[in-house]
């Protein structure tokens, strides 16, 4: 969700003076309004959904997922496992670096072993960390073998933090959060930090007659209503709106288009575990029972969102909220819990948040005021962004609001969100019994022989509760009526833009 990266965003070597932006006489120009800088560009590196949405233009995976979130070629045309322990990739040919140098096997091997190698400290390295051994029998062949099968490898590799990086590119810049050295559909012309971002059409794009746009501008824009003021003056052909009130503002608008499909990322309500009370999982399930999940969705939401579990609810992995006690409120077994763990009259704590949509601050307002009924008083620290970014990489807070990246296989979020090991593993969290769930979770190739497991595992999260699952938000986008073929995938990835075409 964050990168620990943005201290190096301090100045941009490819900024220019801000100026106007325009592509050539007869180009196309395509101008998409968000509202979060990014906080680094490699894809290696990162871990927030701001970067990665730049990402989405400027890379390319071995796979990627489909709008009905289905594993697809990328970079990699073709696979096999000839054993459940090895995996052989078939590359496209011909696919160009924007530098102009031709990507082969050596650069996906170097991408790999990268985001292997602990002193790169990736963030996607878990989803990975089963491969042994990597070689390149030819240019456009790589194999990989692994310690134990992992049922998630197809899921891992699409991953943005996957994404196929130039070796020469690397070794020259030793990382790219400030360079780009993709295959992309776009390639990076011009970078105004906090202000916009100008990508052009990669003539040798590998994806023949794609993108349909000429340029492609990026521009921060903060406050959410005003992006939809930017949709509905056609300043911006395009929106990711987040926040309920301008959502429901955006359906009044009949000139516009407004599309959703239910997200698979998860809203999340985190604990420092290592930090007193929350040690105590007593404590921690206390507040399970204190909140209302449905409240929340509705005031911070506006309704535009599922309960969840730990497991993304639109995924066929995820039980029914049903199955969790906890997910009805009972402030008198909440206050019970909190006696056991010898806090019959509450306790003070804080709750770190930021302004922007990831930072939840409207969840956090929603979370302080339910647990006053018992008796916790919470402070919000309201942070701005970057500030708040360091504190999660620091792992400095009592409790934060956060917003995680899901997916469709359940290894992928869990294991390296609440293994002890995990590499996002923010809550300093460890329990022997559930890093062993989460282990055989992920060696058993067989859904029917998964599904026990990560039922299991669900229960024990929701009452060990390093984190409070709260629910997954719809994915929202405005366009304009004129926009057309732009599909939604519903983890927030926006590359599938390079199919859409403008019909003004």
């Amino acid at each position: 969700m964050k990168g620990r990266w943005w201290l190096l965003l301090v100045v941009v070597a490819l900024a220019l003076p801000v100026m106007p932006v325009r592509a050539g006489p007869a180009g196309v120009t395509f101008t998409i309004g968000v509202d979060q800088e990014v906080v680094g560009l490699d894809p290696n590196l990162v871990t927030a959904f701001s970067s990665f949405r730049r990402i989405d233009f400027l890379y390319n995976k071995l796979v990627r997922y489909n709008d009905k979130l289905e594993i697809e070629p990328d970079l990699a045309e073709s696979w096999e496992f000839p054993d459940p322990r090895t995996a052989i990739f078939r590359l496209r040919r011909g696919v160009k670096f924007h530098s102009g140098a031709e990507m082969t096997s050596e650069d996906v091997k170097f991408t790999l072993e990268r985001v292997l190698d602990p002193a790169t400290r990736a963030p996607g390295r878990s989803f990975i960390d089963v491969i042994k051994e990597i070689d390149t029998p030819d240019r456009f062949t790589v194999r990989v073998k692994m310690t134990f099968p992992l049922a998630s490898l197809l899921s891992g590799l699409a991953s943005a933090n996957l994404s196929i990086v130039e070796k020469a590119a690397v070794q020259r810049h030793g990382n790219l959060q400030r360079n780009v050295a993709g295959t992309g559909p776009f390639m990076l012309a011009e970078w105004v930090p906090d202000n916009f971002m100008r990508l052009v059409k990669n003539p040798n794009y590998f994806r023949r007659g794609l993108p349909n746009f000429d340029t492609l501008i990026i521009r921060v824009i903060p406050d959410q209503a005003s992006l939809l003021a930017g949709v509905r003056t056609r300043a911006l052909d395009m929106a990711t709106i987040n926040q309920g009130p301008v959502i429901a503002a955006a359906k009044r608008e009949a000139a516009l288009n407004v599309i959703q499909k239910a997200g698979i990322n998860l809203r999340i309500f985190a604990f420092n575990t290592s930090r007193p009370p929350f040690t105590d999982a007593r404590v921690r399930y206390a507040f399970s029972f204190a909140i209302d999940r449905q409240a929340i969705v509705n005031t911070a939401e506006f309704g535009f969102a599922t309960v969840s579990g730990p497991i993304s609810a639109p995924t066929p992995w995820a039980l029914p909220t049903t199955r969790f006690p906890s997910y009805t409120q009972n402030i008198a077994r909440a206050r019970a819990l909190l006696a056991e763990a010898g806090h019959p009259a509450g306790f003070a704590t804080r709750i770190v948040t930021s302004p922007t949509y990831e930072g939840g601050i409207a969840v956090a307002q929603v979370i302080q005021e339910q647990l006053r009924a018992i008796g916790v008083s919470a402070t919000l620290e309201t942070l701005e962004w970057g500030t708040y970014i360091n504190r999660w990489v620091a792992r400095d807070f009592d409790t934060m609001i956060e917003l995680r990246g899901g997916d469709p296989d359940p290894d992928r979020f869990l294991y390296r969100t609440f293994h002890s090991t995990g590499g996002v593993n923010n809550f300093l969290f460890k329990d022997a019994a559930i890093d062993r769930l989460l282990e055989r979770g992920r060696v058993n190739l067989e859904a029917d022989a998964r599904r026990p497991i990560y039922d299991e595992l669900q229960r024990a999260l929701i009452e060990a509760a390093p984190a409070l699952f709260l629910y997954v938000p719809m994915e929202t986008q405005i366009l304009q009526a004129y926009v057309r073929g732009f599909k939604i995938i519903g983890n927030g990835a926006l590359y599938l833009l390079e199919g859409a075409t403008v019909e003004r």
